[in-house]
């Protein structure tokens, strides 16, 4: 899917998280090891692709897995920038700032 929780980058956010959440790392480079395995069915055939970066959808650890991994990126725009003239705020993977 081309969307923010499809293109985080699978290896930098798993190191990214291991800084942050140690025991989620452990899970999480373990489900990460290989490609997740997506199925596309149209009724008649089914294919099969691995998706290599990111998560997929339904997955039980995105959000956290989203959140950890572009917790860097939220700290370097919070410090590049006056704090309490601008805020940021952060939904899923919908972001914003105002000020």
């Amino acid at each position: 899917a081309d969307n923010a929780f499809g293109t985080i980058g699978g290896e930098l956010a798993v190191h990214g998280i291991g800084g942050l959440c140690p025991p989620f790392r452990r899970f999480v480079s373990g489900a990460c090891r290989g490609p997740a395995m997506l199925v596309v069915c149209d009724g008649e055939t089914t294919e099969y692709m691995g998706s290599h970066e990111g998560c997929t959808q339904g997955d039980v650890a995105a959000m956290a897995f989203y959140a950890l991994g572009v917790k860097p990126l939220i700290t370097e725009l919070s410090s590049a920038v006056d704090t309490s003239a601008c805020k940021q705020i952060w939904y899923a993977d919908d972001s914003t700032a105002a000020g």
